[in-house]
């Protein structure tokens, strides 16, 4: 499963906002994991001489203004837009006693401005014909919103407010800790949901990425408006801030329209705490937990790299397709098909902006649970001895490829792609140039990012099974 970043298809845990008021944290389909490294130096010497950086990527238009904020937008003649918001803060910038607070906070940004009152936001939007949502993860929050193209000022100026000029009413705050409350115990009660974020903290024993974006039912609890004040005004700043317009508009309007309404940004002068990028992993950890389910859920982890080591990122890309991607990989080729261990079976990795995770996921009887994880292990590291074939290559490299065009059909879907790759590396390079860079991955790259991630490495593994009377841990 994976991150928001294109390519593969990938699942990562992702708070969504949902009009019933209820989030739904999900295996989220995002794009897989194409990034490109961010240039640290241009944007000390763009901070120094307080410029604006105006170019055009791809069609692109793109500006980022002296405060920080960043602007894209891209003209596509299909007769909607979309606005995409996209604020770097996620759960890596949380910590114990704040964790869960981004996701709550994305659900209190509906809840009204000053100009518009408890429910109004969700009204406007549906007179105007639009669809509108959210999402939290861990490196990232965004808003969108797509309507038919003679609303897009309409729009803009309904979701720049909401951004900017979030009340968090007390009373509203109150009664949304209720629903997310109930949301993390739902939580509790989906398999997939519970592994993919029990996976995480029993993975890392240090890493931005070791906290669920949910929260824990006691941070969720101690949460205050309070708090959430303060965190609202020192992580929705401008410079965490890109705002993408995709759409049956002209560029240049577009963003001096943009501009116009994201006036009160707030500058970054007493920042939320950036998170400290250390990682150390858990190797070799086994966990075994009964619960309340009907088959045995299992996540198997190893070390990835974070968005910034491009080269690394796109060779596991191909990789991680050639063990796990689809019913002709390896995995499932082995595991399912010739020794019927497992029901199914999957690999791929989420790729953050700081070190993350390969993961490997699957479905099966209790009784396969050892044989299925002993033979995943070899599969996975025996890669190096049993070399991926040419076909395998050039097949990966198809599917890869495929993905990404799929992934930008929409306005939606570019916008995405451009959110995701400015918010974690301040560049369009990485998405501009991943299909050239899948095309130059070597059979070369792929054993030296197996060596370096995948075979020195025993894997995390963690498994949940069907429950018996005085259910237990069992932990290793």
């Amino acid at each position: 499963m994976t991150q928001l970043g294109y390519g593969t298809l990938l699942f990562v845990p992702i708070a969504v906002k949902c009009n019933s008021g209820f989030c739904k944290s999900e295996k989220k389909v995002v794009l897989g994991g194409r990034r490109q490294k961010f240039s640290t130096r241009l944007l000390a010497s763009l901070v120094l001489f307080r410029q604006i950086m105006d170019y055009t990527y791809n069609s692109w238009l793109i500006e980022r203004t002296n405060e920080g904020a960043t602007f894209a937008a891209r003209s596509v003649p299909n007769k909607v837009v979309t606005i995409d918001v996209w604020i770097a803060t996620g759960s890596a910038r949380e910590d114990d006693a704040t964790n869960g607070i981004s996701h709550f906070l994305e659900h209190m940004l509906f809840k009204g401005t000053a100009r518009f009152g408890v429910g109004d936001l969700d009204r406007h939007i549906m007179q105007l014909g639009g669809v509108w949502n959210a999402g939290t993860s861990m490196d990232f929050t965004h808003y969108y919103v797509t309507v038919a193209a003679p609303y897009f000022e309409e729009a803009l100026e309904a979701i720049a407010d909401m951004i900017q000029h979030a009340t968090i009413d007390p009373e509203e705050f109150n009664k949304e800790k209720l629903v997310i409350l109930e949301e993390y115990r739902r939580k509790q009660d989906d398999p997939w949901g519970w592994l993919f974020d029990e996976i995480y903290t029993l993975s890392f024993a240090k890493s931005p990425y070791a906290r669920t974006v949910l929260g824990t039912f006691d941070s969720i609890s101690g949460l205050t408006r309070e708090m959430m004040v303060d965190y609202y005004r020192r992580t929705y700043t401008a410079e965490a801030t890109n705002v993408i317009i995709a759409g049956d508009i002209d560029p240049t309007r577009a963003i001096e329209r943009a501009r116009a309404y994201f006036t009160d940004l707030a500058p970054a002068t007493n920042p939320w705490p950036w998170p400290d990028p250390a990682t150390e992993l858990r190797r070799g950890t086994r966990k075994v937990v009964e619960r309340d389910v009907h088959e045995t859920y299992l996540a198997m982890t190893w070390p990835s790299p974070g968005i910034t080591a491009e080269k690394e990122v796109v060779a596991l890309d191909v990789l991680t397709t050639i063990l796990g991607s689809g019913r002709s990989s390896r995995l499932h080729q082995r595991l399912c098909e010739a020794k019927r261990l497992v029901n199914e079976v999957g690999l791929s990795f989420s790729t953050h902006k700081y070190p993350g995770l390969v993961l490997a996921y699957a479905t099966l009887e209790a009784r396969h649970l050892l044989a299925a994880m002993d033979e995943a292990r070899q599969i996975v590291s025996g890669v190096v001895e049993e070399l991926p074939t040419a076909a395998e290559l050039e097949k990966a490299k198809r599917i890869l490829k495929n993905e990404f065009c799929f992934a930008t059909e929409t306005t939606s879907g570019q916008s995405g792609v451009m959110g995701y790759y400015l918010t974690l590396t301040g560049s369009p390079d990485f998405a501009l140039r991943y299909q050239s860079l899948v095309d130059a991955t070597t059979l070369d790259d792929l054993l030296e990012v197996a060596h370096r991630y995948l075979v020195p490495h025993e894997p995390a593994i963690l498994a949940a099974v069907p429950a018996k009377e005085g259910a237990q841990e069992k932990e290793d």
